[in-house]
């Protein structure tokens, strides 16, 4: 009886969360949060969840500030699609880098498509990051009459979609704001 308890408190102490503690619908980001378990795999931060299109998988994403050698500081968004057994390399997933004035037209994009009415942002708007040869765009779509928007990013092979509900585009907002206020206040000081 000892051993789980302290288990348990040891999770809560540690800011894991179960995935019966977490949920994919959620759109309030919780910067508290250091991880949670997500299926039998745990992930970074408090995730916004997504869909690789052409994989059909659901990836998380994680959000942080960062300052690597050669880019002014940035907010960071990784996607990541998790792998199957047997696999060496994931069928999607990418990277933004955005300075603070990428972060901020970012957010505004993100708010914009969701307070778009249908159709009107289809075509998407492209995504300025700090990487070079990256080519990222944003579009509010309709899937199965569900409102969602699209992450695209073309490569030069090819090209990868990441389908977000509208509720994590919001958690997704809350991390990057959050980020956001992190590289801010580095900056400060």
């Amino acid at each position: 009886m000892a051993r789980p308890l302290c288990s348990l408190l040891f999770l809560f102490s540690t800011g894991l969360l179960l995935a019966d503690d977490w949920s994919a619908d959620d759109d309030t980001f919780d910067p508290s949060l250091q991880s949670v378990v997500i299926g039998d795999r745990s992930w970074i931060g408090d995730p916004s969840p997504f869909v690789h299109v052409e994989s059909s998988r659901t990836g998380y994403t994680y959000v942080n500030a960062t300052n690597y050698s050669g880019l002014d500081p940035a907010v960071q968004l990784s996607l990541m699609v998790p792998l199957k057994a047997g696999e060496s390399q994931p069928p999607g997933g990418g990277m933004l880098m955005l300075n603070g004035e990428q972060t901020r037209a970012f957010i505004k994009a993100i708010t914009d498509a969701i307070e778009s009415k249908p159709g009107e942002t289809e075509e998407g708007v492209q995504i300025k990051t700090a990487l070079e040869g990256a080519q990222w765009s944003l579009a509010a779509a309709k899937d199965n009459d569900t409102r969602v928007l699209h992450l695209d990013n073309k490569l030069k092979e090819k090209s990868h979609r990441y389908r977000f509900s509208v509720n994590a585009s919001k958690k997704l907002i809350g991390a990057i704001k959050h980020s956001l206020k992190k590289l801010e206040a580095t900056a400060e000081e």
